[in-house]
């Protein structure tokens, strides 16, 4: 860059601070001037809330709320509902793989090792079963609650479809769970209901899927 364009420049930076300077002069002061104030966050809320009490849709709030959670309690995504057409039997190996060293908190020793291969079934024994069935069929129901007398087992009752399920648990007076999500049908791969899971002494180290057809 040659002197004339270091001069050219250093004037356009010098009108610049300069127009700076000018538009930052204090002007002073044109009217009455009032404090900046904010309305208090909780104060606002307690407004709204007494408001809308007072006008009756707080309460319209809340029956609307509990409409929506009975809807959701009594007719829930249906997860799985195609009914087994033929019995059939496989096994489950619930062996997990260790991700990090599982460490006795008492004496510091390690229990497993990262990356090692373990099978609940060797420390604890798997004394319950497990009855899928779709809530709605009340073949498939009652199957369920004989088969939970029968059973040398505590069982527990997963539905992977119901209608109004309040009502089914006050009629049958059983308790009957749902699986949320899909988590345990995706977990043991099971396609078709009614479907029970055990532990026999054929495999005693896996569980035993059965589909049961009625």
């Amino acid at each position: 860059m040659n002197r004339l364009s270091l001069l050219l420049l250093s004037i356009c930076v010098s009108i610049n601070l300069s127009t700076i300077n000018v538009y930052a002069e204090n002007l002073g002061q044109i009217g009455k001037t009032y404090p900046i104030e904010e309305p208090n966050l909780i104060d606002h809320i307690k407004s709204q809330a007494s408001r809308a009490v007072a006008n009756g849709s707080w309460k319209k709030m809340q029956q609307k709320i509990i409409k929506q959670t009975e809807q959701k309690i009594d007719y829930p995504p249906v997860i799985l509902a195609s009914k087994t057409i033929e019995s059939s039997v496989r096994y489950y190996d619930p062996s997990i793989k260790i991700n990090q060293d599982i460490i006795n908190p008492f004496d510091h020793t390690i229990l497993a090792h990262k990356g090692e291969v373990v099978n609940p079934s060797d420390y604890m024994p798997f004394n319950n079963e497990l009855i899928f069935i779709d809530g709605r069929d009340p073949e498939q129901v009652s199957y369920a609650l004989m088969e939970s007398k029968r059973s040398p087992f505590r069982t527990s009752i997963v539905l992977t479809a119901a209608t109004k399920f309040r009502e089914l648990l006050a009629q049958k007076k059983h308790v009957f769970y749902y699986d949320q999500n899909g988590k345990l049908v995706s977990q043991f791969g099971i396609k078709h209901v009614p479907t029970i899971i055990y532990q026999d002494n054929i495999q005693p180290r896996k569980l035993r899927i059965e589909e049961v057809k009625l």
